[in-house]
């Protein structure tokens, strides 16, 4: 393999929770502005306020500021609750040669497993290393981020 195709590899991360696949899906989709990290990932930084997953196909993934102004992440291009959701994925940029981040929900002993595959390095040229490496620690710090959302939320449901 040539070194630029190496570059092009999916970031693929995973996690597994302890709650059922619809609740997986749910806590992502729905609970997304509570489980993203948005201090350290959004557009507008300080004046960030909310992050969005529209749950619908051809909804939006987007960022609003305190003022109201919503800047595009990206938007759903596949909805199949309870199994995948695919996003386009340009946050701060045009849509032209966006990425892609697939969320896979499979059952998994005792639980889920999500796995978030982003895609789509080809589109950015020289810099693709630095961004696959700062999209990278990206998931991490978000799926880390997500996993105590549903041990939560599973806790307030037994309870």
């Amino acid at each position: 393999m040539l070194p630029s195709q190496k570059n092009h590899e999916p970031i693929q991360q995973s996690v597994h929770v302890d709650c059922s696949l619809e609740d997986a899906f749910r806590l992502f989709t729905d609970g997304f502005a509570e489980w993203w990290p948005l201090a350290l990932y959004s557009i507008t930084g300080a004046k960030a306020n909310r992050c969005e997953m529209e749950p619908w196909r051809d909804g939006r993934v987007f960022e609003r500021t305190n003022e109201g102004e919503e800047h595009d992440w990206g938007s759903v291009l596949e909805w199949d609750p309870p199994k995948h959701l695919r996003l386009s994925w340009h946050p701060g940029s045009r849509d032209e040669g966006s990425q892609t981040v697939d969320v896979e929900f499979t059952v998994e002993a005792q639980g889920t497993r999500v796995t978030v595959i982003h895609t789509g390095w080809e589109a950015h040229g020289v810099g693709v290393c630095s961004l696959q490496r700062d999209s990278l620690a990206m998931w991490q710090v978000a799926l880390k981020n997500y996993f105590p959302v549903v041990v939560w939320e599973q806790m307030l449901v037994i309870a």
